[in-house]
Formats: structure tokens, sequence, C-alpha cells
């Protein structure tokens, strides 16, 4: 089994040092981008399964039209705009445990 890139591990710390769980859904509003940044395949094979769970969450309500059939929010940022503050904070849990797996592979 492969493990892991360390660009995996050091774009996953600097996203999670920035995530804050008293505004949570802000926080990761801010750094939205990172679902982007980061893709599955710098992951093994176990936890590339992971990464793809989380950013199916993030984006399971898809983007934001306007009338003219335009993108104005993207899937991301919609759906983190819809969540609950505990999914917030149950999806920077997620994330912070795996940074840590990512961790333990090295």
């Amino acid at each position: 089994m492969k493990a892991s890139n360390i660009f995996a591990y050091a774009e996953l710390s600097k996203f999670s040092e920035g995530l804050d769980c008293d505004d949570c859904r802000s926080a990761l509003l801010k750094l939205h981008a990172y679902f982007h940044v980061i893709p599955s395949t710098m992951f093994s094979e176990q936890l590339a399964q992971e990464w793809e769970a989380i950013c199916a969450t993030v984006a399971r309500y898809g983007p934001l039209f306007d009338d003219d059939g335009r993108v104005i929010v993207n899937s991301v940022k919609n759906t983190i705009s819809q969540m609950q503050k505990s999914e917030c904070f149950d999806l920077v849990r997620q994330i912070r445990q795996l940074r840590d797996k990512v961790a333990a592979e090295f």
C-alpha cells in the first residue's frame, strides 16, 4: 500500500490549523478552496476514500445559480453556508482526524 504524499499532510495541516471550532462555519467558508486544492490521489488508498467522502459531504447541495444559469456560488461554499453548526464542527473534527491519520503514515 502506498503512503500518502507529504503534500497532502502539509496542506491538511495548514487547512486544519486555520479552522476555528468556535466559529467553524466561518472558518470553513474562508478556507473552502482547500477542498479543491488537495486531490484524493495524494492520499493512500484508504485515506483517499475518507477525503473523497468529506469532499462529497461539502458539495452535496451543488452550486448556486443566478437567473441566467451562471454559477454565482460554488458547490462547496453553497453547502457549507447551509450546514448546521454541529455539522460544521463534525467536519472540522473529520479533517483533523484525517490529518492525524496521514501523519501516522510517515
